[in-house]
C-alpha cells in the first residue's frame, strides 16, 4: 500500500471514537498494555486484551487485570486471570505482556511468593490461564517479546544464593508448537551486579539476542536456536538512565537503538551489526538539552518491524526548543533520513510506536498543555496519533496528526492494531489512574 491509498482509506474510516469509561473503578499501576494474538501480521489467532497491573487496595486483590477485547474492538469487562478451576491468579506488577501461541496472552511479573520470584502465564483473554514458568530471579527488570507464528521470549535477572544477579539475563523460549518454555543459557557479563535495564529480541528461527545495561555498560549477547552461543559484546558506556529497543532480523543482523539522560541533557544511539550479529561502532543520532526542562519519554526509542518485513525506528528528538517525535526506516545500509510527524510549537512526548498488517505503522505521543508562565503542564495532556510507512530510498512519510483524547489527565499511553481489520486501540490512565481507551476504526471497512 502507498501513502496515499493508506490515508485515503484512513479518512473514510471511523475517527477514533471518545475516550469511553473507565476499564475499571480502581486505579493501575503504571501502564496498560494492549495486545492482539496473530501467527502472522494479518491473521489474527485470538482475542485481543488490554492488560494491566491493579493498585492495592483494589477488589480481589492487586494484580494483573484484563478485559478481553470483542466485537467491534470494544473491551469487555475486567478480570483477573483464572485457572481452568476457577481459582484467580494473582500476579503483580511491574509487568509485561505479548502474545503467545494459539491464541494465547503471555504475562510475566512477580508470583506471590516474593519479588525475588517471577511468574510467567499464559491463556487466551475470556478463557483459561496457566503457569508456563517460574523462575527465581528478580522480575524487574524483565523483557517479554514475541516473534514469527507466536512463539514467545522472556529474559529475567536471575537471582544467586546472596539474591544478586550472577552476571547477564536468563531467556526461556517457548516455540509456537510447544507449551514448554525451553531455557537457554545466561547471558553472563561476569560481573555479580544486577542488570538496570533490559531488552530481548527473536526472530523467526527463535534465535535470541538479550541487550541489558550493567554497571555503566551496555551489552549484547546472541543466543542462536542450534549451534554455539556467541561471546558477549560491549556496544557502549551508558549512564544511570537508559532505555533500549532491540530487533533481530531474518537476515542475521541485528539493530539496538537506546537513549540516555545525563544531566539534563539526551543522547540517542543506533548500533546496526554487521551478518552474524556483530555490532560495531554506535552512531550518534541526535544529542541535545532536553526542551522544557522534561526528560526522556519513556517510548523513546521504539524498533518495530512491519508486516512488509522492513524495520522502522521512533525516538524522542528536538525541534525549535520542543520535544518532538521522530521515524526513520532502517535497512542494511543504516538509519535512513529523519522525518519529524509531530505538531509544531509544542512539545510532543512520544508513548508509543506499532507496526500494522497493511505495512504501516502507528506512532502515539501526547502533548502538555501550557500554562500561563509557558511551562508545559503534565497533569492535562491530549493523546495523538498519525500513521505512515516506509516510502523509498530509506525515508519514512505519516500523515496528520489524529486527536486520541482531548486534554486532560493522561499518562503512560499505549497502542496496537488488530490484524484482522487494522483498527487501532489505544488505552491509558486517566482520571484517578484508572484505564480508559478509544477506538480508531477498521480500515478495511472502510468505502
Amino acid at each position: 500500500m502507498n501513502l496515499t491509498s493508506l490515508l485515503a482509506i484512513a479518512a473514510g474510516a471511523a475517527p477514533w471514537s471518545p475516550a469511553a469509561a473507565p476499564l475499571a473503578p480502581c486505579p493501575a499501576v503504571g501502564p496498560p498494555k494492549v495486545v492482539f494474538p496473530s501467527d502472522t501480521p494479518s491473521h489474527a489467532t485470538g482475542p485481543g486484551a488490554i492488560v494491566w497491573d491493579a493498585a492495592p487496595g483494589c477488589p480481589g486483590r492487586e494484580g494483573a487485570r484484563l478485559a478481553a477485547i470483542g466485537a467491534g474492538d470494544a473491551p469487555g469487562t475486567s478480570t483477573m486471570p483464572r485457572e481452568a478451576v476457577g481459582q484467580p491468579i494473582t500476579l503483580r506488577g511491574p509487568l509485561k505482556v505479548a502474545t503467545a501461541p494459539h491464541g494465547q496472552i503471555a504475562i510475566a511479573g512477580a508470583s506471590p511468593a516474593g519479588q525475588q520470584h517471577g511468574l510467567l502465564i499464559q491463556g487466551r483473554a475470556g478463557g483459561a490461564f496457566s503457569s508456563l514458568s517460574s523462575f527465581e530471579g528478580s522480575p524487574a527488570p524483565l523483557a517479554l517479546t514475541t516473534a514469527y507464528l507466536g512463539d514467545v521470549g522472556v529474559a529475567f535477572t536471575p537471582a544467586t544464593g546472596r539474591g544478586v544477579s550472577a552476571g547477564g539475563p536468563g531467556v526461556g523460549v517457548e516455540r509456537y508448537y510447544s507449551n514448554v518454555l525451553s531455557s537457554r543459557l545466561s547471558a553472563g557479563a561476569g560481573a555479580a551486579h544486577a542488570t538496570s535495564r533490559l531488552a530481548l529480541a527473536l526472530d523467526y528461527r527463535t534465535d535470541a539476542m538479550t541487550v541489558w545495561a550493567q554497571r555503566g555498560v551496555l551489552y549484547a549477547h546472541d543466543l542462536p536456536a542450534s549451534g554455539a552461543n556467541s561471546p558477549t559484546q560491549r556496544l557502549a558506556h551508558v549512564g544511570a538512565h537508559v532505555r533500549i529497543s532491540a530487533l533481530l532480523s531474518d537476515a542475521n543482523r541485528a539493530t539496538v537503538a537506546w537513549a540516555e539522560d545525563n544531566a539534563g541533557e539526551t543522547s540517542v544511539y543506533v548500533d546496526r551489526s554487521a551478518a552474524g550479529v556483530r555490532f560495531g561502532a554506535p552512531r550518534l543520532l541526535e544529542r541535545f538539552r532536553d526542551p522544557d526542562g522534561l526528560s526522556s519519554p519513556p517510548g523513546s526509542p521504539t524498533l518495530v518491524r512491519l508486516s512488509t518485513e522492513s524495520v522502522m525506528l521512533a525516538w524522542a528528538g528536538a525541534a525549535h526548543g520542543r520535544w518532538a517525535v521522530r521515524t526513520a526506516a532502517v535497512n542494511a545500509t543504516g538509519v535512513g533520513n529523519a522525518s519529524t510527524i509531530a505538531t509544531p510549537g509544542v512539545d510532543a512526548l512520544l508513548a508509543a510506536f506499532a507496526p500494522g498488517p497493511d505495512g504501516e505503522a502507528l506512532a502515539l505521543w501526547t502533548e502538555p498543555q501550557q500554562t500561563g508562565g509557558g511551562a508545559p503542564d503534565m497533569s492535562r495532556q491530549a493523546i495523538l496519533s498519525a500513521r505512515g510507512l516506509d516510502v523509498s530510498a530509506g525515508r519514512t512519510r505519516f500523515g496528520a496528526p489524529e486527536q486520541v483524547a482531548p486534554p486532560g489527565p493522561n499518562n503512560d499511553a499505549t497502542v496496537a492494531l488488530d490484524p484482522s481489520d487494522d483498527a487501532a486501540v489505544a488505552a491509558w490512565r486517566g482520571e484517578g489512574g484508572r484505564v480508559r481507551y478509544a477506538i480508531r476504526g477498521a480500515l478495511s471497512a472502510a468505502p
